[in-house]
């Protein structure tokens, strides 16, 4: 499938030559899988080409080779090529920008990236920059050793993989990093763009003193190779190309002195400002000599983007470009932010790319990773030359997410609430799904259950959370337990976060099924038995390590009472909730008797926990063994157990909708407690705690905040999942059974006139409509269910129309 494609002529050495085009697309399957005529088994899956890197050695720190290809072609052709790099590489064909890569994986899943060039005849050159980060990038970005790897198929793979032979490097010394001064350095460093080190023309491999290179291993294959070095393990791209429309909402809203951090109180020059934002729109912007200047942007939406930039003159001129989420009352990085669409007066804390000039003209100018926010600084140190903006703009970044899924309710919050959960949602999807953009930009496993139940639930496009399972498949220790986030060169444990690695194989088994279910099952069980090791001599759960996060109700780091040296009821409560999902995928998996195992292993532990924290005076599970303390936490992952005596079920319920003294779930965390709701039949409950996000709106917020005032980030796509609950719990649109083969609708509307809406399934669109007394349900052709009234009425539904009519 061909996702884009770029036409060009020329070739870079001057010579005329016919059309060319250059194409990215995804294949099904690995390339070189053939065995070769009385090749060994070591020998399957081996690339024809070799990692290549410079031949003077590894440097520290962020380190950029470029390498160059030429090649002389005899007639027009269509050549397949294949293309990795350790870290990042951007890649120009005769001297055309075709594509930057490859998307994050890991050592067993190194993505490459696949095109199909139209050559035309004649002389063309190739030529790769290559990036790595020396362990100071990214956390995401795992790093093995800088390098490039590029196979052709066919005959011209003889004259363009990747070899001794055919390429030669040079050290690019104009592109080095520098140390992030605000609170996100997992993000990676700065960049530090000097063009007095990328010679006019490198991207066309001129003005670049190219030697020779060394090779490494060969290309292997993931999945084929049975004896190897450790070297990384290569499979095709899983994504489609990032979506990067032009970023075309935003005006100048300040000019300013570039000292300090702090944007005037009385707003600046409005004059000045329209005429840098007529200057900057419509190009050629002079910058005088000895000026030194801030200029502001406000974005009317929150993005992940990169500047583009032409520039001309200004030799010894500096120019940055750094954004931010929202401006700060105080000068503190971590500060409150208040209304988030107020910039006077307030302190611009910010990640920065950043460029000097060497005087020529026509200079295009270029960053390795996106940046985000809403506001974006441009600033700018001229010396005794003027500098001319010849072009300006932002290009937006993100993976290509595409909504299909709605919900009407006639209430307008909800329609608000919905639109910055989308925005949320596919801010934090990339080539990967992260927490956060502007922060940390990983992938957390507690973030990534909720994002990828949105995502199944309303967009049609379910590969990242593929990928997204491999990956933390990939990423399971020798305990059993998966890292918590993933990928990240840094290790990082969590134990209460592999609980939802199980309970993303469960969903995935529900709304999927099939192969992939059937290949992460084993290490779904895995992460469950993992636990066992911390049961203690009275069969509790006591974990005495890590980072034992449940949610920011305030307890320090997170971490519930006695959560991190005693016996917590919260995550012994939880223990519970991941045995029952354990056994529910067991029994979806029709694995009976591993199911029965964990029905056992359930029943025993809500004994020993119902003994251990149930609190009858109360009515309520306690959070510690002392009942000192009480939280919405407990009883959640208590009742989602199923695993309780029916009297202690009811009473629990019953206490937590009434009490208003427990310590409340955040942001996060109502995702489970609004589970819950949907269980008892309490809409009313959840609308009514749905203020938290309804309320974000009046903060001027583009996303949704990572948890209460004062939060540190403006965008954490765990609080997207509202949308989930407006289509699953108040629509009630939901799997019957494995694989989604079954569909049960059962709309719970509560204080709401009606509920409308539309659920993405595998085989097409759910379409729902429901009031007190009658609804409408639409399913693909091919799929059955059943709608559960709200007098508990069932009526069975086939494919097509239903209409249904019911008592209030």
């Amino acid at each position: 499938m061909y996702f884009y494609w770029r036409k060009f002529t020329g070739t870079g050495n001057g010579a005329a030559e016919p059309m060319n085009m250059v194409r990215r697309i995804l294949i099904p399957e690995q390339p070189f899988r053939e065995r070769r005529p009385g090749a060994a088994w070591p020998e399957w899956g081996v690339w024809p080409a070799k990692w290549i890197a410079p031949a003077e050695g590894e440097a520290a720190g962020m380190r950029a080779t470029l390498f160059r290809c030429d090649i002389e072609m005899e007639r027009q052709e269509t050549v397949r090529l294949h293309l990795a790099a350790d870290a990042v590489y951007r890649f120009w064909i005769d001297g055309v920008y075709v594509a930057s890569g490859p998307e994050q994986g890991d050592r067993n899943h190194t993505f490459f990236d696949t095109f199909d060039w139209e050559a035309g005849a004649g002389a063309h050159r190739l030529t790769v920059l290559v990036t790595s980060f020396g362990g100071s990038g990214p956390f995401s970005r795992m790093e093995f050793a800088h390098g490039l790897l590029l196979a052709a198929e066919g005959a011209a793979g003889a004259r363009l993989n990747s070899c001794a032979a055919n390429w030669r490097a040079a050290g690019i010394a104009g592109i080095a990093g520098r140390n992030v001064l605000y609170g996100a350095g997992s993000v990676g460093q700065e960049l530090v763009f000097d063009l007095a080190g990328w010679p006019e023309g490198a991207e066309r491999g001129e003005g670049v003193a190219f030697g020779p290179v060394v090779e490494g291993e060969s290309g292997s294959n993931a999945g084929m190779r049975n004896e190897y070095r450790p070297v990384p393990l290569l499979e095709p791209a899983a994504l489609p190309e990032m979506a990067a429309a032009p970023v075309g909402g935003w005006r100048v809203v300040c000019v300013s002195p570039s000292e300090g951090r702090r944007l005037p109180a009385d707003g600046g020059d409005s004059e000045r400002a329209a005429e840098w934002e007529r200057g900057l729109k419509q190009g050629n912007m002079r910058v005088p000599p000895h000026c030194s200047l801030r200029v502001l942007l406000e974005l009317d939406d929150y993005y992940c983007g990169c500047p583009e930039l032409t520039v001309s003159g200004g030799a010894g001129s500096e120019l940055a470009v750094g954004w931010c989420e929202a401006l700060a009352v105080t000068d503190e990085p971590s500060g409150r932010k208040d209304d988030r669409r107020e910039w006077r007066g307030r302190y611009f804390h910010g990640i920065y790319d950043r460029f000097r000039m060497d005087g020529r003209l026509g200079a295009e100018l270029f960053t390795l990773h996106y940046r985000a926010g809403r506001f974006v600084s441009i600033e700018v140190r001229t010396g005794a030359e003027p500098l001319v903006i010849d072009r300006f703009s932002l290009r937006e970044s993100r993976y290509p997410v595409e909504f299909a899924a709605a919900f009407e309710c006639g209430d307008d919050r909800f329609a608000e609430c919905f639109r910055l959960a989308c925005r949320t949602l596919e801010m934090c999807s990339h080539d990967t799904f992260m927490d956060c953009p502007f922060y940390e930009q990983l992938q957390y496993v507690g973030d990534t259950r909720i994002q990828a139940l949105v995502t199944l639930a309303a967009t049609p496009d379910d590969r990242l959370v593929r990928k997204a399972l491999r990956l933390f498949a990939s990423s399971q220790l020798e305990s059993g337990l998966v890292q918590s986030r993933y990928p990240s060169r840094v290790t990082q444990v969590i134990p209460t976060f592999t609980p939802y690695f199980v309970g993303m194989v469960l969903d995935w088994a529900k709304w999927r099924g099939g192969a992939l279910a059937r290949e992460l099952f084993p290490a779904a069980r895995r992460g469950t038995d993992a636990f066992e090791r911390w049961l203690n001599r009275d069969g509790l759960l006591e974990i005495n390590r890590s980072w034992n996060f449940v949610d920011w109700p305030g307890w320090k780091w997170g971490v519930p009472p006695d959560g991190e040296f005693g016996v917590s009821g919260v995550l012994n409560a939880q223990y519970l909730y991941t045995l029952e999902m354990t056994r529910e995928l067991c029994e979806l998996m029709e694995a009976p008797e591993l199911a029965a195992h964990y029905r056992r292993r359930l029943a025993e532990q809500s004994e020993r926990f119902v003994r251990a924290f149930w609190r009858p005076d109360a009515g309520l599970f306690a959070d510690s063994l002392a009942g000192d303390a009480f939280s919405e936490h407990a009883q959640v992952f208590a009742l989602l157990s199923h695993a309780l005596p029916e009297e202690i079920r009811e009473r629990c319920a019953a206490t937590l909708f009434r009490r208003r003294d427990l310590t409340e779930a955040t942001v996060y965390f109502t995702f489970y407690l609004f589970e819950v709701y949907r269980e008892f039949n309490r809409p009313d409950l959840l609308v009514e705690r749905l203020k938290i996000f309804f309320d974000m709106n009046t903060l001027g917020l583009k996303t949704m905040l990572e948890a209460p005032e004062p939060s540190r980030s403006d965008c954490h796509a765990w609080s997207a999942h509202p949308i989930w609950h407006f289509l699953t719990s108040l629509l009630g649109v939901r799997p019957a059974g494995a694989g989604f083969r079954q569909v049960e609708v059962r709309p719970q509307s509560g204080p709401l006139p009606f509920v409308r809406g539309k659920v993405c399934h595998p085989a097409g669109m759910i379409e729902v409509e429901c009031d007190a007394h009658s609804a409408r349900v639409v399913l693909p052709a091919g799929v059955t269910g059943r709608f559960i009234a709200p007098d508990g009425r069932s009526f069975a539904l086939g494919g097509g129309a239903d209409q249904i009519e019911f008592q209030p």
